[in-house]
């Protein structure tokens, strides 16, 4: 009977061993799980904060974007806004101009009707008075020409009145 028992310890003890084998291959196994899970979890935070990455780079990239476009937009309008003002500067000069060409028109004016008035005199025909008569009609038509210029005025001053 000796046997037997020593036979039945030798048998427990090996399914004990086998047990604790069992005990401790899950142990491994939830050890490896767990760091199976955390690496998986880390993997996956790399993965948000490179998408996040990507996206506030998006939008940097957007805001930058926007604001060279406005930046553009901006510098566009000031150019225009320049070209406008040289323009209007322009203008105003033009007018300026013109009356300081008539002003030159008219000294010229002058200076050609002493000069016929100069050879009127040495010829002493009756230029002198031809001429005279010419500046009479000069005179005139720029008389005349106000005169015609008031005319109209009036006149359509009062078409817009009968057409109201």
């Amino acid at each position: 009977m000796k046997d037997v028992g020593w036979k039945l310890r030798e048998a427990l003890k090996q399914q004990l061993a086998i047990i604790h084998e069992r005990v401790e291959a899950k142990k491994l196994a939830r050890l490896a799980l767990a760091e199976v899970r955390q690496i998986l979890a880390k993997e996956e935070e790399e993965k948000e904060l490179e998408l996040g990455r990507k996206e506030i780079t998006a939008k940097v990239k957007e805001r930058v974007a926007a604001r060279l476009k406005e930046e553009e937009e901006k510098i566009e309008k000031e150019e225009i806004e320049k070209a406008l003002e040289k323009l209007r500067k322009e203008k105003a000069k033009q007018p300026e101009e013109n009356k300081e060409q008539g002003n030159k028109e008219e000294k010229e004016g002058e200076k050609s009707s002493k000069k016929w008035a100069g050879k009127e005199e040495k010829s002493g025909r009756k230029v002198e008075g031809e001429g005279k008569k010419a500046q009479e009609e000069d005179n005139g038509k720029g008389k005349e020409s106000t005169k015609e210029k008031g005319k109209k005025s009036k006149a359509e001053k009062s078409d817009r009145g009968g057409k109201k």
